[in-house]
Order: C-alpha cells, then structure tokens, then sequence
C-alpha cells in the first residue's frame, strides 16, 4: 500500500514552511496516464492541453488510493501547493513505481480530472476533426556514411500539423543490403521523441525504420502505419574524415551575423591530420538548427565556408558536420559539433546540471554563460551585460534563487536540497533592454534515496552434478529497497577460487529466449524490472565432481549511482554439489557408445562370416569313371550354402552324394573362408590321387582344414568330387 499518512504529516510540514507567495499560482492539471514509468503519456501532456501552456512539466504524481494520476503545472510548485493541499483528503503524493506495481500500466491517457488555468476550471474543448498520426524517421546523423560508423538516429510520432506526439518508446530497425534485419531499442528523450545510436552494419546499404510504441490514441485518431517509411543510407568505403573546427563544441552565434565556418581533414581513422587537401576535393558542412530543416554549404579550396543564423529569440542547438569526397574517395565526417544561436548570441552550457537528484541530498549544478567568440557580436554582448540595467534571474520551480547583475565569471550555480520526490525546473532569465533572454528550463527528478535490502544469503542447497543450469536457482530479491528499480548495478561474484561451480545471472533475452551470463569478474545491470525487482541467480554446477562451497564465496552487489556506492551488499553463497560414480558421470557417453558398439558388433555377426565364392563348385560321383560325366554344382546354390550369425558359410557332402547344409554326419564339410574360399574338414579319412602316379594318398591336414586344389580328384570312402574355383 502507498504509505499515505507519513506523506501527509511531511507534506504538511513543507506546506507550512512555504512563503505565502508560493501559494498564489492556481494553474495545473490533474490526468491519467498510460506506460510504465518513467516513461508515460499523460492526459495533462496531450496537445488539446499542451497548447494551452508556454511553460508545463511533469511535476508529481498523486494517488487517491485506487489508481495513480500525474499532476502537471507550470514549472512551478502548484500541483502541491495548491490541487494537492485543497484535496489532502482525496489525493495524496504517490511514486511512480509503486503506482505501476499496485495499479498497472493503463489509467485513461485522455482522463483529465481537473485543468485550472489562472483559478477557473477549463472548459472541455469540442471534439476535434479526425486526425492521423504517422511515425517518422526524424533525423539521422549526417553522412557519407562507412561499415561501422555509429550514427544516431531519432524517431518521433507527428500529427497532421506537426506537432510531436510523445510516445513511451519505439525501436529502430535496420537492414542490410542481403535482407538480415537487426532491432535497436531507443531512448525517449524529453520531447518525447526516440533516440539511438548503433554501428552501422557490414554492407553497401541500410534501410532504417523506426518503429513506435503505439501511443494511446484519442477516438479522432489513428496511426497510419506503426513503422514508418524507411530511409535509405549508402555505406561506402572511407578514404578520409573531416572535423568541423570552427564554430567549436557549445560555441554561443549571434543571428543574423555572419558565421566562419571551418573543417580540417584526417586520415581514415580519423586521428592524422592531411596537411594538404587531395585533388578533386569536393567538402559540404551540413547545418542544422533545432525547428529547420538542414542546410548544405559548400565548402572553399581552404575547407571554410560563411553562414548566417536564422533568427532565434530563444536559444537553440545547432549541430554542425562536414563531408564529401575527393575523387572516388569519400570524406566521411569525424562527428558533430554542437553549438547555440540566440538572437543576442547568449549561450547556455547545461552539461554541468543534474537530471536526477534525491531527497535530503544537495543538489547542486553549474550553468555556464557562453558568449560568442572575440568579434563584433561579443563586443556587443559584452556591452549588453555591463550595462547596469541588466538583471539576472535565477528561478527554481517558480522559486526566486538570485536576482542581481551578471556574475563577472559568467558561472550560476543551482543548489537545493529537497524534501519530496517530484520534479524541479531550473531556469535562468536576463532582463536586458533589448528584451529578456531565457535559459531553457532544465528538468530535474527528484527521487527518494536508494535503501538497499537484500537476503544475507542465497542458499541453492544439495545439487546433483551435471544438473542443467536452471535447476538451481535463488531469487536476488531488491523488493524490500527503495529505489531500487532506478539505478544500475554492478554484480561480481568473489571468493571463488577452487571451486568448479559458478553462479550466473539467468534472464531472457531480447528474442525472449533463456540466456545465463557468468559474474566473473563482474556483470553490470541497466535496470531492474520495476514490476519485479528480483534477478535469478542460478548455479553452473561440474558435471560429475562434488564439492562445497567454500566459506569466503559472495556475491557483491554494487550500486553505480555514486551517491548510494557506499550501501554496497555482500551476499553470501552457498551450495553442496553431490558427486556422481562412473557411470551416473560418464553414463552420456558410455551408454550410447556400447549400444552403437552392441549394433555394430550385430551388424558385423552377419556381414563379416565368409560367404562361398560365386563361381565355387563341386563335382560329385560314385566311381572314378563317373567323375568324366558328373555335373558342377555351384555351392551357393545349394540348400544351407548361406552364412549365419557369426558362422562361416558350410556345406556337407555326404555319402549318398547330396551337398547341402546339414553337416552334422557329413563325410566331409566344405567351409568358406576369406582370402582362400574353401577349405575342407571333417573326421575322414579323405583321400586325394597324385596327378603324376595315379596313386591314392591321405589328406594329412583335414583336421586343420585342407585347401582344396581344383585339379585334384579326392575320394572319401565311396563318393568321389572335385572342388572348382
């Protein structure tokens, strides 16, 4: 539950502690949302409302204790001290992130509760004329462009008038030219446009379409397409880069004056300056000032062209690059250079400003003043800020924190120290004779401090080796912090020396698949769920060995926010990994490796006993004189003459002159082999005629099996034969 009565009492204490000029102001806006913070479209933020404010921000969320709403003002404190301290029965402060975890994601973008303007309620406009929105690729990083180079690109959602439409993300899609697709997840600005920078991929081409998060949508509208028209980027080969070096990085231009602008050319790599420009050099600096559409200024054979700002009461960027080619080698620019135009040529360096600051804690943050560069137009700003009548103006969320001259070393430092979540505007304005000349107000979160609770120990208990990876896991529970979904973490398992398990973070990845990654020596963490702020930590365990973990093995938990680095955790790790025997360890292997050795060895008991050559015969007879007349019988031919499992092909010649497979009583048994075909065994006796004598003489060696030679006549008792090969 939201803890509403403590929010109250302190809510209180700072209403009473308020000067009653912080009270005058009675415009704000009070409406759903839809998203998961921080990233939401509220009903306060939609362009029927947004219209009808020069200054509005996001300043607080507010609960009545069913369902969550976001308060907008005009950068300054009314949503609390006037909506919330006339309603503190009804609403009270809520976190973003408790509203997600208890309410979910969808609370009616288009509910408005209440819209006041100047004390009186606003009057719901008519329904408005159908309209369609279309998501756009907005910008891409000048070229020409080579494989690897990163680019940013930025994605948006338009109206039919133009007017952007905030979204709560998208992602960007790139193809090559072989059809491979690959997807970057973008960054919703504080427009509320999307943003990403990636490398582009190996390929002559890439075709980039960015692709919304559909936002909610009123019942007059529709979007055209969810990803919009692709843009189409030729990817060449680098011969040279070009620096712009003249306006330099956050350099302040007047407009309407004459700007030099200058380049120098590098090699390739873009480290070695080329002292003198290749022939058929050809060098565009490509302009851009936020609100235009980009300008292309060729450049001169010293690589300087001219340019005048545009008109620009307010200070805006201007990014800046330089590219071309010089023959057939292409000048691919060496980055951006970003700079700022004003009408009076006043500049504002905000890189030193915080985005996040928390409760309790300073918050401090630095504005540099940026003048032009020595000039007419800093002779003049010059001039301007020594007159007396100049005054500055520091305002914190509609809070006054110095009014006086300029400072001398043109230097503004914000500090606070707040005690509420919410959100803090800083803004600087002069009040000069020629008119004011205001700082873009600079939006600053203010959060609650991270306190940091997790389990002393994760115990993943007895564990069988060779156990899958997800059979062991332990939830990192961050559910009892606070804040905890808003930092990044760095998690680094220590003491693990001797041991053959290793834990690892298991999650799904960006296909939706289960993926580990090891935590040694460190892994680092973006984000944490916010709706399930617990990581599982599982175990990688050896696949037959048994061990305990060892007494000094933790799991470091780090938070990379500097001001919370000293809540760092130590949680301990514990485990019993239970050995396996041979077989249970090996039994993968060995138990498929005897069965293909059991087939194997089948197969062999039918393929490998010797089979009758094909042209093998026998001639068979009663007397000597028969034999002239006897036909040849092939042996293959014969009833039995196959092999069997692990068996020699056999045949018995018996006394009544039959060859067949029965060999049991067999005068004599006639047996394949390899290599020498046929061989002849038995009991005998078994005679043979010598050829040259025509005597009869014993076979001495039948018992170890004869090899018949196929001119010789053998005579066994009464049956007389030759065997033929």
């Amino acid at each position: 539950m939201l803890r509403v009565l403590p929010a109250l009492f302190a809510l209180m204490s700072l209403l009473l502690a308020m000067p009653a000029r912080a009270r005058a102001g009675e415009t704000y806006c009070v409406g759903g949302y839809e998203g998961t913070p921080p990233n939401v479209v509220a009903a306060c933020d939609q362009p029927d409302v947004r219209s009808l404010h020069a200054r509005w921000h996001e300043h607080c969320w507010l609960s009545n204790g069913q369902e969550c709403f976001v308060c907008y003002d005009e950068q300054d404190n009314t949503c609390i001290t006037t909506f919330l301290l006339r309603n503190l029965g009804t609403y009270s402060l809520a976190d973003p992130y408790e509203c997600a975890r208890l309410y979910g994601e969808k609370h009616g973008a288009g509910n408005v509760v209440a819209h006041v303007i100047d004390g009186q309620p606003v009057t719901p406009a008519s329904p408005p004329p159908p309209m369609q929105l279309e998501a756009r690729v907005e910008r891409i990083s000048p070229g020409p462009y080579t494989a690897g180079d990163k680019v940013t690109v930025v994605g948006a959602v338009r109206d039919e008038s133009g007017a952007l439409r905030r979204i709560t993300g998208g992602t960007f899609r790139v193809t090559d030219a072989s059809g491979q697709t690959t997807e970057h997840q973008g960054t919703v600005q504080p427009d509320g446009s999307v943003s990403a920078g990636f490398s582009l991929p190996p390929s002559n081409s890439a075709r980039i379409e960015f692709i919304a998060e559909v936002p909610p949508l009123a019942r007059n509208e529709k979007l055209r397409a969810a990803a919009s028209e692709a843009q189409e980027l030729k990817v060449e080969v680098c011969g040279f880069r070009a620096r712009v070096v003249q306006p330099t990085v956050h350099e302040a231009l007047v407009a309407g004056q004459s700007t030099a602008l200058s380049a120098r050319l590098f090699d390739a790599a873009g480290q070695v300056p080329v002292a003198s420009p290749p022939a058929g050099l050809s060098l565009e600096f490509t302009v851009q000032v936020d609100g235009e559409k980009p300008q292309v200024l060729r450049a001169d054979g010293t690589l300087s062209a001219t340019w005048t700002p545009p008109a620009s009461p307010k200070p805006r960027e201007v990014r800046l690059s330089a590219g071309g080619r010089a023959g057939e080698r292409v000048v691919c620019p060496a980055g951006e250079v970003s700079a700022t135009v004003s009408d009076l040529g006043l500049g504002f360096d905000t890189s030193e400003l915080p985005r996040t600051c928390y409760v309790g804690l300073p918050c401090k943050g630095t504005v540099r003043l940026v003048r032009p560069e020595p000039g007419t137009g800093r002779q003049q700003v010059d001039a301007l800020l020594a007159d007396s009548k100049v005054e500055a103006r520091m305002v914190d969320t509609g809070e006054e924190r110095y009014r006086g001259p300029p400072r001398p070393d043109d230097r503004y430092e914000f500090a606070a120290t707040y005690s509420e979540p919410g959100a803090a505007s800083w803004s600087i304005v002069f009040q000069t004779p020629r008119g004011p000349v205001a700082m873009p107000a600079h939006e600053v979160r203010v959060r609650p401090q991270l306190k940091l609770e997790l389990p002393a120990e994760l115990d993943f208990g007895t564990v069988a080796a060779g156990s899958s990876v997800a059979t062991a896991c332990q939830k990192l529970d961050f559910s009892g912090s606070q804040g905890a979904e808003e930092h990044r973490w760095e998690l680094r398992a220590e003491g693990l020396g001797g041991c053959q398990s290793r834990p690892v973070l298991r999650f799904l990845n960006a296909l939706g698949q289960a993926d580990a990654r090891g935590l040694e020596p460190s892994l680092g963490i973006d984000a944490l769920d916010p709706k399930d702020r617990r990581l599982d930590i599982c175990l990688e365990v050896p696949r037959c060995a048994g061990e305990v973990s060892p007494d000094s093995a933790v799991l470091r938990v780090v938070p990379l926010t500097p001001e919370f680095k000293a809540q760092e955790k130590t949680v301990r790790l514990r485990w019993k990994v239970e050995g396996q025997g041979f077989l249970g360890c090996h039994g993968a292997w060995v138990w498929p490796t005897l069965g293909l050795l059991g087939f194997g060895l089948l197969i062999a008991g039918f393929t490998q006993p010797a089979r009758f050559p094909p042209g093998a015969s026998i001639r068979v007879a009663g007397s000597e004189r028969g034999m002239r007349q006897s036909a040849a019988i092939l042996l293959h031919g014969c009833p039995g003459s196959s092999p069997g499992f692990y068996r020699d092909a056999r045949l018995g010649l018996h006394g009544d002159g039959e060859v067949n497979g029965r060999t049991r009583n067999a005068v004599i048994v006639l047996r394949a082999t390899r290599g020498a075909g046929v061989v002849l065994t038995g009991l005998g006796p078994l005679e043979q005629q010598d050829r040259r004598t025509l005597q009869w003489e014993p076979v001495a060696d039948l018992a170890q099996g004869h090899v018949p030679s196929p001119s010789v006549l053998y005579r066994a008792g009464g049956t007389y034969f030759k065997v033929e090969l």
